[in-house]
């Protein structure tokens, strides 16, 4: 039988407090969804391993992953994309003569070129382990996602021109996130109801930051969170509360989606 709404849910400043943790009544809510025919679905910029905990605290087991480069629908794999080894082995050698780290995305591991002051910041900022150093990882597996390690964003616009196979999201002070150009969570979404047969349920999306804005041009509805960007706020079909002050439920409740 078919869901009666597909729901994607970013993860830092939306479905996570501030701790990067899921208050209880977000997973009484999660699970008030599912009671009433809807998919909740992890829509992030993180790869799998880094929100397996969340995964299991909120019993939400599909995801739109990696900015759209990876996509599970209960449990099971359905999408893949894998950033071209030549156009990261120059990404790598760029960021080397800049003194700047490169983190590599699988749905497996995250691992990173260099260990610097940029790359503690970036992961604390995430509440997130710092990855395993290791400058070749790019070399022995498919990557799906990278993260230029960053903080002067003088550097952005070198990248953007240089790499124009590339989109690059700078979703935190301190990194961006580094996808094939043209995907996107609103790819992902796509690509998720064309695998599942699924393209006639209604669409949700729940959001706050600068790679949300493609999830809420491809959705029937949006939720910015109020602590979201003002661009967001702008395409949103409805404004909620914070993260904090219990925006999930409310935005929920406001599409009975609960």
């Amino acid at each position: 039988m078919k869901p009666t709404a597909l729901v994607f849910f970013d993860l830092d400043g939306t479905l996570l407090n501030q701790h990067s943790e899921v208050e209880e009544e977000v997973v009484e809510a999660l699970e008030a969804v599912k009671a009433k025919g809807g998919v909740p679905i992890i829509a992030t910029g993180r790869t799998n391993i880094e929100f397996e905990h969340i995964a299991d605290a909120t019993g939400i087991d599909s995801s739109v992953s990696m900015n759209g480069q990876f996509i599970t629908y209960e449990g099971t794999e359905v999408y893949r994309n894998v950033l071209p080894s030549e156009s990261l082995k120059r990404l790598k050698a760029a960021t080397d003569e800049r003194e700047l780290g490169l983190s590599f995305y699988t749905n497996k591991w995250v691992k990173t070129s260099v260990e610097n002051e940029t790359l503690h910041r970036a992961y604390a900022f995430i509440h997130a382990d710092i990855p395993e150093i290791d400058p070749k990882a790019h070399l022995v597996d498919d990557i799906f996602m990278a993260l230029v390690l960053n903080e002067d964003p003088s550097h952005d616009d070198y990248f953007r021109t240089s790499f124009p196979e590339f989109s690059f999201y700078r979703n935190t002070p301190f990194s961006m996130d580094t996808i094939i150009k043209g995907n996107s969570k609103a790819t992902g979404i796509r690509q998720l109801q064309k695998a599942m047969g699924l393209e006639s349920v209604p669409t949700y999306a729940f959001g706050d930051g600068p790679n949300d804005l493609e999830m809420f041009q491809v959705a029937d509805y949006s939720v910015a969170m109020g602590n979201g960007i003002a661009a967001l706020k702008e395409r949103a079909s409805f404004i909620s509360a914070s993260n904090i002050d219990g925006g999930i439920v409310k935005g929920l409740d406001y599409f009975n989606l609960i």
